[in-house]
């Protein structure tokens, strides 16, 4: 638990504030900005003296904790680095030394489609309530992210095509719109697409993503996130044209590296394919 007697919990709040701001100077995405926050927020409250007075031992015993998957300790690690390296830095130092210097490196690992079941969709189509379900439709025919229906407004839709704004990354892009979206966009009031509950406010991304996987998994016995809808898409779309340039598009990735996941063969594919060999055994 941190202790309530340090001096410098002002100061640290000005630092990471301060940190904050120059990721907004440097051009870095809204989304990136708010993880960041998130990230480091958190680890303010965890340390035992706040983020400006600690060391590299008290951020490994932070970081390589069990529960944590490794791309989480990866993000979190590349948050540390970065806001260090930064907080360090001699032009304007907020810290003496950086702590996260000599931290063990983290690596990522390529990732794995997670689709949900064809079954698994059509059960959520047929029980959810609104606007779980219109959230459902968007993620799964559309491809959105949180953040893109986070985003979105309802003067974003024509029967015909969709703009995105802003996608991961900020950058803009559009589409055709799937017929299924636009029936559930459609009869919408103006303003934002997803909205809170309580107070008809914008949802943001993680208020979406959260609210709609505790329905599932918890009201309707569904172990499925919004994220394996859109990949449900990007499986669906990669198997029927084998065209990973299609499914970058649909799914507006900006690069084919996000896209490759898609493109491993399934288990049934695999099984397919060693049937074919000759059985010399």
């Amino acid at each position: 638990m941190k202790n309530p007697h340090v001096p410098d919990d002002a100061r640290d709040m000005d630092m990471l504030s301060e940190y904050l701001e120059h990721l907004r100077r440097s051009g870095k995405a809204q989304s990136t900005i708010d993880g960041r926050r998130e990230i480091l927020g958190r680890l303010d409250r965890d340390l035992p003296y706040g983020l400006g007075q600690t060391c590299t031992s008290e951020l490994a015993d932070w970081l390589f904790r069990d529960r944590w998957k490794l791309n989480t300790k990866f993000t979190y690690y590349e948050a540390m680095k970065d806001f260090y390296a930064w907080a360090a830095d001699p032009a304007d130092a907020w810290i003496s030394a950086d702590p996260a210097a000599d931290l063990e490196a983290v690596r990522s690992v390529r990732g794995i489609a997670r689709p949900c079941t064809d079954e698994q969709l059509r059960e959520i189509l047929a029980r959810s309530r609104e606007p779980f379900r219109s959230w459902a439709v968007i993620a799964a025919y559309q491809g959105f992210r949180c953040i893109e229906i986070s985003r979105a407004d309802r003067a974003h839709f024509t029967e015909q095509m969709v703009i995105v704004p802003r996608g991961k990354g900020g950058r803009p892009r559009a589409h055709d719109l799937d017929p299924y979206v636009w029936e559930v966009v459609r009869d919408l009031p103006a303003g934002p697409i997803a909205r809170r509950q309580d107070d008809g406010e914008r949802a943001s991304a993680f208020y979406i993503s959260s609210l709609a996987a505790n329905y599932w998994r918890r009201t309707l016995g569904i172990p499925v996130s919004m994220h394996m809808l859109r990949h449900w898409m990007g499986v669906n779309i990669q198997r029927a044209y084998k065209n990973i340039r299609v499914t970058q598009a649909a799914l507006g990735h900006a690069s084919l590296q996000s896209t490759q996941i898609y493109t491993d063969a399934t288990a049934e594919e695999q099984r397919a394919a060693r049937s074919t060999l000759p059985r010399l055994a």
